[in-house]
């Protein structure tokens, strides 16, 4: 634990009573990282992948495994506006430093995987409704990127991508 989470004991207690919290939001009014800020949720909520998981391959199998879910939100998330991305995480392959997405539609780029320096699995509450995501935390404390697993047309959680997503978080943590 930080001692930013030391000396600011009632973060816990906060985000106990509202669970729900927009965590960069929440970040910056309480002067901690957002890595602080989910390291303090409710521990039955967070689960962070293991000290070998939290590196460049950690990174690489997370971006595999959710290649093959099929349509997730992948959100970044910047003091400047919040990207949303909505459809399949394209195959990726590590190259020149950088993990590539491939394919020229859709999501696509290339990512700092190297930069990886944590994996949350978090399931919690949100604007009423459960959702789960995988949330990259860089070496600043920051979140580099969230992945949400996908909702169905009543905006449920989709079952198989729930339980592809519970099964990577108990691999990895």
């Amino acid at each position: 634990m930080s001692d930013t989470l030391t000396a600011a004991p009632d973060l816990r207690a906060k985000l106990a009573a509202e669970p729900g919290v927009v965590i960069e939001t929440f970040a910056e009014e309480n002067g901690v990282t957002c890595r602080e800020v989910v390291e303090a949720m409710p521990p039955s909520m967070i689960r962070f992948a293991k000290g070998d998981f939290s590196t460049t391959a950690a990174f690489v199998e997370v971006m595999g495994e959710v290649a093959a879910w099929g349509d997730v939100t992948f959100i970044v998330h910047t003091d400047d506006g919040i990207f949303e991305f909505g459809g399949p995480i394209p195959p990726g392959s590590e190259a020149r430093n950088f993990y590539n997405l491939s394919g020229a539609k859709g999501l696509h780029g290339h990512l700092r995987a190297e930069r990886c320096a944590g994996i949350c699995f978090m399931e919690r509450p949100f604007f009423g409704r459960l959702s789960a995501s995988i949330l990259l935390f860089n070496r600043d404390g920051g979140i580099m990127f969230k992945i949400f697993v996908g909702r169905d047309d009543k905006r449920e959680l989709l079952p198989d991508q729930l339980a592809a997503f519970r099964k990577l978080a108990d691999k990895m943590c």
